[in-house]
Formats: C-alpha cells, sequence, structure tokens
C-alpha cells in the first residue's frame, strides 16, 4: 500500500507530464493548421496560374476551368475539413486525459499506487494508438496535396504547348488516387478504431475496479470507526 506521501509525489509528477503533453499536443496542432493554410494558399496559386494559361492559350472560360476542377478541389476541402476537425478532437481528448488523471490521482488516495500505474500504462497506450490514427490521417492529406501541387505544376512547366487534353487528363489522374488514398486511409482507420474500442473496453472494466476498491476503503474505514465507538 503506498503512503498518501508517495501518492502525492506521484499525482504531481504524472499530472505535470500530461500538462506539458497537452502544451506540446496545442504547438503541434497550432502548427498543422499552419500547413494547411500554406497548402492551400499554394494550390490556389497554381490553380489561378492554370485557369489564366488555358484561358489565354486554348480560349478555356474560366467558369468552364472552375467546372472542371470542382471535383477534385471538393474532395480536397471535404479531406482539409476532416482533418481540421480530427485536430480539434484531438486536442480536446488529451485535454480530458489530463483531467481525468489528475482528478484520479489527487482524490483516491485510498487505492493502491500499482494500481494507478497500470490506469497510466492503459491511458498511455490508448492515446498511442489516437496519435498513429492523427499521424495517418495527416500524411494522407499531405500526400494527396503533394500530388495535386506536383500535377499542377507539370501543367504549368508546358507553357505554351499546354492543351486543354492535358488539362483533362491531369484531372482524371488526380481523382483516380484521390479516391485510391481515400479507400486506404480508411482502412486504416478502421482499424485503429477498431484497437480504440477494444482498449476503451478495458478501460472502463478497469475504472469500475477502482470505483469498487475506493467504496470497499471507504466501507472498511466506516467499520472501524463504528467498532472504535463501540469499544468506549
Amino acid at each position: 500500500m503506498g503512503t498518501a506521501e508517495d501518492m502525492k509525489d506521484l499525482a504531481q509528477g504524472i499530472v505535470s507530464s500530461y500538462q506539458a503533453r497537452v502544451s506540446e499536443v496545442a504547438t503541434i496542432i497550432d502548427n498543422a493548421h499552419q500547413i494547411l493554410e500554406d497548402f492551400k494558399l499554394k494550390r490556389n496559386e497554381m490553380r489561378d496560374q492554370l485557369k489564366e494559361t488555358l484561358a489565354n492559350q486554348e480560349s478555356l472560360r474560366k467558369k468552364d476551368f472552375d467546372n472542371m476542377m470542382k471535383g477534385i478541389l471538393s474532395h480536397q476541402e471535404e479531406r482539409e475539413k476532416e482533418v481540421r476537425d480530427l485536430l480539434k478532437t484531438f486536442f480536446k481528448e488529451q485535454q480530458e486525459v489530463a483531467e481525468s488523471i489528475r482528478k484520479n490521482l489527487t482524490e483516491d488516495e485510498r487505492v493502491r499506487i500499482s494500481d494507478f500505474k497500470k490506469m497510466l500504462q492503459d491511458i498511455q497506450a490508448r492515446q498511442k494508438l489516437r496519435e498513429n490514427e492523427v499521424r495517418t490521417t495527416l500524411k494522407g492529406f499531405q500526400e494527396g496535396h503533394r500530388e495535386m501541387a506536383e500535377s499542377l505544376h507539370s501543367l504549368l512547366n508546358k507553357e505554351e504547348s499546354l492543351r486543354i487534353e492535358d488539362f483533362k487528363e491531369m484531372l482524371k489522374d488526380i481523382r483516380s488516387r484521390q479516391i485510391e488514398r481515400k479507400k486506404e486511409v480508411k482502412a486504416r482507420l478502421d482499424e485503429f478504431r477498431k484497437e480504440r474500442q477494444d482498449m476503451a473496453s478495458e478501460w472502463n472494466k478497469l475504472n469500475g475496479l477502482m470505483a469498487e476498491k475506493r467504496a470497499d476503503k471507504l466501507g472498511g474505514g466506516e467499520r472501524e470507526e463504528k467498532l472504535e465507538v463501540a469499544r468506549v
């Protein structure tokens, strides 16, 4: 059984560690948002250049150009929204984990330190899976953007030899790769979600066990008090 001082030191160390982790995640997310904005800016610049080039050389109306680009851009914007939502959820989860650890470790001095260490191991395993999920989503988005940027840049390099047929072929190729990557990313994320669900089930069992132990400790203390009063 750990002493109250042991528990206090453990609580302070772990809570401080997770509070620092939340700050790190906040910085990572800020950087990711900046990357998303940079991606969007560069993509739009190349798109506008391509639009002007095709309008001047191939007499492709800008309205028609926008309609032809709509499909792949809609997909890209949808993926961007998914990434932003995932980052927001991930940060919220990190905050909740830090608060959960702080609450349990500072309020439950009746439970053994070993129980808290087991709880921490489970939390860390779940968070590792979640981080892998976030990285997988970000990587998929970045690869999609890189491929689109390379395709747009390749067309712009054609300069005077650029034709509408080249543009149409690029759209077809990008759309095909977008569909394929979406399937790949979804498959990996489904695996992560299944693992997280299994871990969540184990986490709930552990919380229930710890709650029972707290109740037993409290009940034991009340019985000792009653016995002491009876002796008096």
